[in-house]
């Protein structure tokens, strides 16, 4: 098994010290990685979504005369980074219709891919 450390300061001291990672230590390291992974992924599949329903609509724009509903929409979805930043935001965002009787089952599910 390889050895992990972890390097820190004395600032009393000025002293480099260098300490083997503990189990305890490298399971929780390994854990909020997992997380950031998690939280990242989820956070690319957004954008992938948003992007897709920006490029449905961009004939809105070339087209020029978008109404005030149109242009709200699409600014809500390009303001999703700013406005969901959890992972339980990002859960929201990409929940799908789990319902197979329905003709919408599998499709997000949350309003704001809703084009109005």
């Amino acid at each position: 098994m390889v050895k992990r450390y972890k390097q820190t300061i004395n600032i009393s001291t000025g002293e480099d010290i260098r300490e083997e990672i503990t189990g305890a230590e490298l399971t929780e390291i390994e854990n909020e990685k997992a997380s950031v992974d998690t939280k990242a992924k989820k956070l690319d599949a957004i954008k992938f979504n948003r992007l897709e329903k920006l490029q449905e609509t961009d004939w809105w724009v070339a087209r020029g005369n978008m109404t005030a509903e149109q242009t709200a929409w699409r600014k809500s979805l390009r303001d999703i980074p700013a406005n969901f930043t959890t992972e339980e935001e990002y859960d929201l965002l990409l929940a799908t219709e789990q319902d197979e009787t329905k003709d919408n089952f599998g499709h997000l599910t949350h309003e704001i891919w809703s084009k109005p």
